[in-house]
């Protein structure tokens, strides 16, 4: 198969079919060869080498119940083309061992000795059931009778029944991946047995990309998730529900609105006008790595992202990588991390149910202290006093005083309902499930989401060498949006402004408006302004992997990830303040496919030399279309389709496509399992880059020094591991440049000559754009200790981003004012991730804690200066709007300075005779201009952390979750609209010690309506370090109590778990943040606008009641 970067867009309608006939040519040559035969020649190897060479052959799973004989070291075996169960009888009999096989497993122990005479006709029956510490039955459970032959393993529902010698016998209990357990029988005729999971086991395969490895192989920086850690928690997307989970990375919730993107970064941000946000993997397939209103309608900055079709429910794990070592494998697509998700899947045994669901209620506790009726109306009095006004008469006390806050607040009911269906063959393994989840907005009216999903996943051993599998998940969410932020309609915004003098309804029940349109009822607008997303994404993959030879295997998928996202938006004439209706509608759909062909080795070579290879080639494409319409006037609220408007504008019909070919190798190399080294090469050719820059290199190499497997650790038990990690490599980012095809020249239509159709040219080309190139380096610590106890991982990083994409400024007389963009900035991020599990109790009563801690310092080291040797001519500023009479709140990009960083006046106090704020003249010229700015803060933590804390005793558990974050600044633009004091807002209870002639002394200024009262002065809002506040806080994200009920309670109803809980979620929050919640955030689009609160709705406070079932 020949692929050139060129031609992978023409390609598309041809090539896919290539790997299906291949694919179904190795499916018919190998459907009739369903026996387990091996073929091995060895000699006086290790009984581990032999067990290796099964594994590879076979694809079973070798254990021992108990420690292996000492005495295995040099072992032969000779077969050709026999059947494993021969093989084994006849290998492990002569060597006094016996096995027996489960789902795939062949546990090994030593030959007993047979019962005596007159033993067998005294037996006794034992049956019981064993299950896990949660209550979740435990199928294929080794259960053997000590000291005898007598065994059995557990069925699909964990139950068993065994015939023992007598009422002293002992049962040993063995299952993979939990502590083995011996229990006396002690005359009982029925035992329940609960297993412990083994704790931080260096043998758990963990998923990189590509592949998976063990836990104590990794030489690279990841964190590992178990799903069952983010079920349950009642948030519509993936992203929020990783807070605090795992070191190195921070996730701020922007925003409380059901469905809105949540801000997530790996290790800093990586570049200053590009995509931050990490690569999403499931089930091997790259998802869109762009919200999905990126072409749509991204509202007021919260835009739709695609991680809210992911039901946590389906999540077998998530693994995050984080060092280049990790994510090099993803070459250009690698720079601001990977998220790989795991899905689950079905086990050998019968079809097992499982239900679980929540349901409850959430709120939103806290209220800003505002003004009154009657001291707004004396406080609107005074400023238009102040600016030489006549007072409006229509501005009176009526002793009404609506609490606007308490009106469009209300207590919203969530629920999430979820049913799966898992089993398996010994060829065949399922996983199906459905999942509806209900969420009703904190704010009155139309705020409302819901979500139906579904997955299938399945797997078939087609032959002893063939596998074959499908993974496709559906899902469709409705989302009913609401205005936030520096929307005119934000609806907390104008109940934060509205005259609490007026109703929020008239007599006759219809909504009061203000007859001279000064305030907007916000209660109206909640209910009757229509803003609907509709999301439809089916994204999954079809496989196969043949074992060509015994350790090289070949492995070929083709995946695809589908999204259309139709956006809706009706405003009345009511909603309109009389004004004509108006609306628009957009459909935008993306359509990714994916082909990827890999190729994997693991020979079994001589000595302590372990050795793995992969090569692989990846083909991608996406479309992407955009169909926009909108108008205005209509006669009738019934008709809110645009084509009910007399007046349409032109429509739109956006299109893009793009290609990535991709070359990639890994080569892993153990000895003796003490030194680890690893390589990675990708290469890379994308259609969106300029003809002299499409490819790109993206290596890395990694290594590991496992110290306690050195001599001189053999002799101490304190330390069960001990890890040293380096790593250095290099990734890319070709992803939110703004469009597929930045390095070309772009041109716009509707530009006639005469009566001519003509085109005009809107950009210059850029041959030479690439990729923003980021070089990580990682050293790591893996630490265990007191019978693995305690664990520690700490990491710590330098990530130098060069090529920054950054907006070049070009001289008039080009004709064009910038470039669409060019590789001419430099960034660095710096940190330290510190991880702790610990195991603090064991036995009946168990705690765990598991603690996070994370810090990184950004910085800005190289932009372009427009003027030669004026560093400041570097600077770069934007600002967002500044609805309801406020100033526009500005960041800047400035060399040595983090992004995020807030740009304004440094405020010197109030003049305690004129009343008006003083802000500092910077550069002492006389005046107060522009040039006085300086940063004023950053909104970027000094570090974030995390602690869980989990309780069990007697089928009880308890849970409790703290996040925090530190040192983050806020720029309170909700304050600033609240203080303005300058036309018809109310305002905040902070106005009331506003200067006047009799309060001078005072940090708030006077009021002054129309504010600045002298024309072309600055006012007394402007953005100011006034407004700039400490963001740190302390959550209580989570507590959870939780009652597993017992086995022989639900065996009656043909149950074999069931568990129910209350949990809690934002419970409380501890913070000197003024607003409602440090966490809100405009938006996490733009690097230049960070944690400025503008008016955005803050997270909930949740309660849930919840039941999971397993039958």
């Amino acid at each position: 198969m020949k692929f050139l970067a060129t031609g992978i867009l023409p390609a598309v309608n041809r090539w896919p079919a290539k790997p299906l006939w291949i694919f179904m040519t190795i499916l018919l040559l190998h459907l009739n060869a369903y026996a387990q035969h091996v073929t091995i020649s060895v000699k006086n190897v290790p009984m581990e080498k032999v067990l290796v060479l099964l594994k590879q052959q076979t694809g079973y799973s070798f254990i021992w119940h108990d420690q292996p004989p000492n005495a295995l070291n040099r072992v032969s075996l000779e077969c050709k083309d026999q059947p494993l169960e021969q093989v084994l009888k006849s290998f492990l009999g002569n060597l006094s061992l016996q096995y027996e096989i489960t789902d795939k497993i062949v546990v090994i122990t030593k030959k007993t000795t047979p019962l005596p005479a007159g033993k067998e006709l005294n037996r006794i029956t034992i049956s019981g059931k064993i299950s896990d510490e949660k209550g979740s039955p435990l199928p294929g459970v080794s259960i053997r009778v000590k000291g005898t032959s007598l065994g059995i393993t557990t069925d699909s529902q964990g139950s068993f029944s065994l015939a023992v010698p007598d009422n002293n016998s002992i049962l040993v209990c063995s299952y993979v991946g939990f502590e083995s357990k011996e229990v006396s029988v002690n005359g009982q005729s029925s035992i329940n047995i609960v297993l412990k999971l083994q704790s931080a086991s260096l043998n758990d395969l963990v998923v990189i990309g590509y592949g998976t490895q063990q836990k104590k192989n990794l030489t690279s920086s990841v964190s590992s998730i178990k799903g069952s850690e983010l079920a349950g928690v009642a948030v519509t997307s993936l992203d929020a529900a990783l807070q605090g989970k795992a070191a190195g990375m921070q996730v701020v919730q922007n925003s409380g609105a059901p469905g809105d993107e949540t801000y997530i970064r790996i290790r800093g941000n990586g570049s200053l006008f590009g995509e931050n946000r990490p690569l999403y993997v499931i089930d091997g397939v790259p998802m869109s790595n762009l919200p999905a209103a990126q072409y749509g309608v991204s509202g007021d900055g919260q835009r739709i992202a695609t991680t809210n079709n992911i039901n946590p429910n389906d999540i077998q794990s998530v693994e995050i990588l984080k060092d280049a070592a990790a994510t090099a494998i993803y070459g250009s697509r690698g720079a601001n991390g990977v998220i790989l998700i795991t899905t689950k899947r079905g086990a050998e045994g019968k079809s097992r149910f499982n239900f679980n669901m929540y349901t409850g209620v959430a709120d939103i506790p806290k209220r800003l202290p505002l003004l009154n009726g009657e001291q707004f109306v004396e406080l609107f009095k005074e400023s238009r006093v102040n600016a030489g006004l006549p007072v409006d008469s229509a501005v009176v006390n009526t002793g009404r005083n609506t609490d606007w806050q308490d009106a469009i607040f209300r207590s919203a009911p969530v629920s999430n309902y979820n049913l799966s269906i898992s089993g398996g063959t010994g060829k065949t393994s399922h996983y199906v499930s459905l999942g509806y989840l209900d969420q009703t907005g904190t704010i009155v009216g139309l705020q409302h989401y819901k979500r139906f999903n579904g997955r299938v996943n399945f797997d078939f051993a087609a032959s002893d060498k063939l596998k074959i599998g499908v993974n496709l998940t559906g899902v469709r969410s409705t989302n009913n949006r609401m205005d936030n932020s520096f929307s005119g309609q934000s609806v907390l915004a104008l109940a934060l402004i509205e005259n609490p003098n007026d109703p929020v309804y008239n007599p006759n029940g219809t909504y009061y408006t203000d007859r001279n349109r000064r305030w907007t009822n916000p209660v109206m607008i909640a209910n009757n302004l229509r803003f609907q997303s509709i999301v439809n994404s089916y994204i999954g993959n079809v496989y196969g992997e043949y074992t060509i030879l015994p350790g090289l295997k070949f492995k070929t998928s083709f995946g695809f990830d589908n999204q259309q996202v139709t956006d809706d938006r009706y405003q009345s004439k009511l909603v309109n303040n009389g004004s004509a209706a108006s609306g628009f509608v957009s459909v935008f759909t993306q359509f990714l496919w994916v082909n990827e062909n890999t190729l994997s080795y693991a020979p079994v070579l001589k000595g302590k030399h372990k050795l793995t290879a992969l090569l692989g080639q990846s083909a991608q494409e996406a479309n992407v279309r955009r169909i926009s319409v909108s108008g205005n006037t209509n006669s009738t609220d019934i008709i809110q389709a645009v084509t009910g408007f007399t007046s349409l504008s032109a429509p739109l019909d956006y299109r893009s496509q793009w290609g990535l070919v991709s070359y990639f190798g890994r080569l892993s190399y153990n000895y003796d399992d003490r030194y680890l080294l690893e390589g990675v090469l990708r290469t890379d050719g994308s259609s969106r880059f300029g003809e002299n820059k499409k490819y790109g290199f993206f290596p890395s190499v990694a290594a590991g020094w496992r110290v306690t497997n050195e001599a001189f650790m053999k002799q101490q038990r304190f330390i069960n591991e001990l890890k040293l990690r380096a790593s250095i490599g290099v990734t890319g980012n070709n992803e939110g440049l703004g469009s597929d095809f930045p390095a070309l020249a772009t041109y716009s239509t509707g530009y006639n000559y005469g009566s001519e159709a003509g085109i005009a040219a809107t950009s210059l080309s850029n041959v030479d754009l690439s990729w923003e190139a980021t070089t990580a380096t990682n050293l790591g610590l893996d630490l265990s200790f007191w019978d693995s106890r305690i664990s520690v991982t700490v990491d710590a990083y330098r990530k130098l981003t060069n090529r920054l994409i950054f907006k070049l400024d070009l001289p008039y007389t080009s004709g064009f004012n910038r470039t669409n963009g060019a590789n001419i900035g430099q960034m660095v991020n710096k940190g330290l991730e510190i991880g702790i599990n610990t195991d603090n109790i064991r036995g009946k009563f168990t705690w765990s804690t598991n603690f996070n801690l994370y810090f990184n310092r950004n910085k800005i080291t190289s932009l372009p200066e427009t003027v030669a040797g004026d560093p400041s001519s570097s600077d770069f500023t934007e600002s967002l709007p500044g609805s309801f009479g406020t100033s526009l709140p500005t960041s800047i990009f400035r060399v040595g300075q983090p992004v995020g960083s807030f740009f304004g006046y440094r405020s010197k106090g109030v003049d305690a005779k004129t009343g008006n704020m003083i802000y500092d003249d910077i550069n002492a010229d006389g005046r107060i201009t522009a040039a006085d700015r300086v940063i004023l803060g950053n909104a970027l933590p000094d570090y974030t952390g995390g602690i869980t804390n989990t309780f069990g005793y007697r089928g009880v558990d308890l849970s409790f979750f703290l996040y925090w974050s530190y040192g983050n600044k806020v720029y309170n633009q909700t304050r600033n609209m609240l203080e303005r004091m300058s036309g018809y807002n109310n305002g905040d209870v902070r106005t009331l010690n506003r200067w006047t002639p009799e309060n001078t002394i005072t940090d708030v200024p006077r009021a002054v309506f129309n504010d600045p009262a002298t024309p072309n002065s600055l006012t007394n809002g402007e953005v100011s370090q006034r407004f700039v506040e400490d963001g740190s806080f302390i959550r209580m994200k989570n507590v959870t109590l939780g009652y597993t009920f017992r086995p022989e309670l639900l065996k009656k109803v043909r149950i074999s778990s069931a568990r129910i809980y209350a949990s809690a979620q934002n419970l409380f929050l501890i913070t000197s943040y003024s607003g409602l919640d440090p966490e809100s955030q405009n938006q996490s689009v733009k690097n230049s606008q960070l944690g400025i609160d503008w008016a955005v709705q803050p997270q909930p406070r949740t309660f849930l009641l919840g039941l999971n079932v397993n039958f």
